[in-house]
This record gives C-alpha cells, sequence and structure tokens, in this order.
C-alpha cells in the first residue's frame, strides 16, 4: 500500500500543493518551522480523519482563509482510492471515492503508522495515549472497531451524566436506568475489550528480540475489570460486576471508574517501568520495538506492511537506533520522513526522493529545480 498522490489546498502555511510519491523513501527537507510537518500532518488525516498536532479543525486552515482541503489518492496493487478531508471553521467533512463518508468508514482506506514527538506520548505520557496508540493500530485489522468505540462513548457520556443527576439528587433514585445503561457500556466495552487483548497477546509474540542491544521490552495490558481472556462471554460477565462493586463510588464522583476508557499498556525495560525509570534512548528504542510488533502483525493480517511517517527524525532517534529503524523500514513500505539537516540520508546510505521545504513551498532540490507548490 502507499499514497501516491497528495494535494493540498490553504493548508496551514501552504497555498496549494500537487505532488506525487514514490513507493520507496521520501524525504522533505528544510529548516525547521517551512511546513515539513505540515505534510505528513496532511497525510496523517488522510488515514485517521485527524490530526496528531491539534484536536481544533480550524487551526489547519491556512490564515485569511476559510476552509482547507487534502486529497489524497491510495493504491493498494491496482486498485485505487480517492480521500479527501475538507475543513470550514470547526466544521470537518470526510470523502471516500468524492462522496461523504462517516469516519467508520473513512478511517482503514490509508494504512499508517507515524513516529512523531507527539507519539513519545505512548511512553512518555498517560493512559489515554497508550489505549490511543492500540486503538488506531487496530482500526484497519478489527472491522468495527471505530464505530464500537464511538458507540462506547457515547453510552458513556450518558451513564455519567445519569450517575452525576442521581449522585447530586436531581433525578428519583432509578436503578433501571442506570442497569440499561450499563449495559450498552458492557455490549460495547466486550468488543473493545476482546479486540485489545487479542492485539496485545499478538503484540507479545512479535516483540524483537536484541535489537537494541541488551534492551528488553515487555508489556501488559491492565483491565480495569480484571480482563486476561478475550473471551466475550466472560468479558461481559466481569464487566457487569465491576460496574456493580463501583457503583457507590461512580455515585459520588458522577463518572464511570472501570472499563476500557481507564484500562492501560504497561511498559517495561529490563523489568523496570519503561516510562518512570527508563532512560530517554530507552523510551525511543521501546517506541520503536512496539511499532515493529506492530507492522509485523499488520503485514500477516493484511498481506503489506502499513505507510509510515517519521517526523524530524534525527531530532528524537541517535544515529544508530536511526539507522536500524529506517532500513527496517525501507525495505518493507512506502516510509516518508522530515529532517532538518541535509546529512542524514547520505549517512544512511538510503537513496530517497528528496523534496526542499521553504517557507510553504515545495521544490525539488539541485539546479534547475522545479517547485510544485503554487
Amino acid at each position: 500500500m502507499r499514497i501516491s498522490r497528495l494535494r493540498l489546498f490553504h493548508y496551514r502555511n501552504i497555498g496549494e500543493l500537487d505532488i506525487t510519491l514514490g513507493p520507496g523513501v521520501t524525504l522533505f527537507s528544510g529548516r525547521n518551522g517551512q511546513g515539513k510537518t505540515n505534510i505528513l500532518e496532511s497525510i496523517y488525516f488522510l488515514a485517521y480523519g485527524r490530526s496528531f498536532r491539534t484536536s481544533t479543525p480550524k487551526d489547519c486552515i491556512r490564515h485569511g482563509e476559510t476552509e482547507c482541503r487534502i486529497e489524497g489518492v491510495v493504491e493498494r496493487g491496482r486498485l485505487e482510492r480517492t480521500l479527501g478531508v475538507t475543513l470550514r471553521g470547526a466544521e470537518k467533512t470526510l470523502s471516500l471515492y468524492g462522496k461523504p463518508s462517516p469516519l467508520e468508514d473513512f478511517v482503514g482506506n490509508l494504512h499508517l503508522l507515524a513516529f512523531t514527538h507527539a507519539h513519545l506520548g505512548v511512553v512518555r505520557g498517560g493512559p489515554a495515549d497508550r489505549r490511543a496508540f492500540l486503538d488506531r493500530a487496530m482500526v484497519s485489522l478489527y472491522p468495527g472497531h471505530v464505530r464500537a468505540l464511538a458507540s462506547y462513548g457515547r453510552a458513556l457520556r450518558q451513564r455519567n451524566r445519569v450517575l452525576a443527576e442521581l449522585g447530586a439528587g436531581a433525578r428519583p433514585a432509578d436503578a433501571g436506568l442506570l442497569e440499561s445503561w450499563d449495559e450498552a457500556l458492557v455490549g460495547e466495552g466486550v468488543r473493545i475489550l476482546a479486540n485489545r487483548l487479542r492485539y496485545v497477546r499478538r503484540m507479545k509474540s512479535e516483540l524483537p528480540e536484541g535489537l537494541f542491544g541488551s534492551e528488553s521490552l515487555r508489556m501488559h495490558y491492565l483491565s480495569t475489570i480484571g480482563a486476561e481472556d478475550p473471551d466475550p462471554a466472560a468479558l461481559g460477565d466481569l464487566f457487569r460486576k465491576g460496574l456493580g462493586r463501583a457503583r457507590e463510588r461512580d455515585l459520588r464522583t458522577g463518572t464511570t471508574s472501570v472499563g476500557p476508557h481507564r484500562d492501560d499498556l504497561k511498559l517495561y525495560v529490563n523489568g523496570k517501568s519503561l516510562g518512570e525509570f527508563g532512560s530517554a534512548g530507552q523510551q525511543r528504542s521501546g517506541l520503536l520495538a512496539l511499532y515493529f510488533s506492530q507492522m509485523e502483525i499488520h503485514a500477516k493480517e493484511q498481506g503489506f506492511y502499513p505507510v509510515f511517517l517519521v517526523d524530524d527524525a534525527e531530532a528524537e532517534l541517535d544515529q544508530e537506533r536511526l539507522h536500524t529503524f529506517l532500513h527496517y523500514l525501507a525495505r518493507r513500505t512506502q516510509t516518508i520522513l522530515t529532517s532538518a539537516k541535509d546529512f542524514l540520508v547520505p549517512s544512511l546510505e538510503l537513496d530517497p526522493v528528496r523534496f526542499e521545504v521553504l517557507g510553504g513551498r515545495v521544490r525539488t532540490p539541485g539546479p534547475g529545480s522545479a517547485p510544485v507548490t503554487r
């Protein structure tokens, strides 16, 4: 799979861009603040319908404009899919083959993973970062996972509203009403939990050993209901019991304290918590090992590797880790990266297609270079 064409209109500091991307390694180079990351962010939008940098869509609209558009062509073998994202004020419209598309149908058409500074939150940040890390990789493998997440979120908001009203005495005591939302939560939560438990089990089996010397990464999915087995019937029973035990506390706080929205993925390097005790280098190595695991699972399930984005590579990885990482990617999948340093690619002996980015304008480097933006 690869993205073969990218078109941008009034996206951040880019006026217009129409660029063809090859199947190998593509490098966007230039000084910081010129727009390199904007290009990767727009590709990420085509995969997930959202940015990895902001939760406010209007941030992506070029100053002085009222809307921006992202268009891309994705190839898998002989098949082509056209994807689009239009941002207008606070509104976001997704399209597939030129027609409006709901998020659950849009996500999964461009299979993609990304290594950026924001994604280091997987090892440095909180449980929400790690849950999102799992769910992003799973949407291409488990049909309906996006829909289950959305339905679970709606049920969770409704249950929390009922809890808050009951706890404050604003609503007459009604155990039946709360139990109905318990069942709605359990129904979708079991699907999410089963998917995550199966996926983490697969990730454990694919974690590379000795990739970065003696560092040994281990992982454990920590469920707030004590779930270990992905069997749906067992999970449903555990979830109902967990909600029952936590009901009094939930009524006091007005929030639901157990369920997949509170779970975590615990990461350990050489037996110690990666986030708390791992060095910066070990944290980066740990994240790379997780990505390698996800890449191999994806290839075995889908028959191809996902596209990989690497932003500001040399700022996040030392030369040894970067060398191992990029050579791994270059042999397997389309890789699109940014760098502020010209020595990056020659030192790694790669042969990328290169573009220079300056003030939102993109051009091929060298004498007689041709701009590809307006």
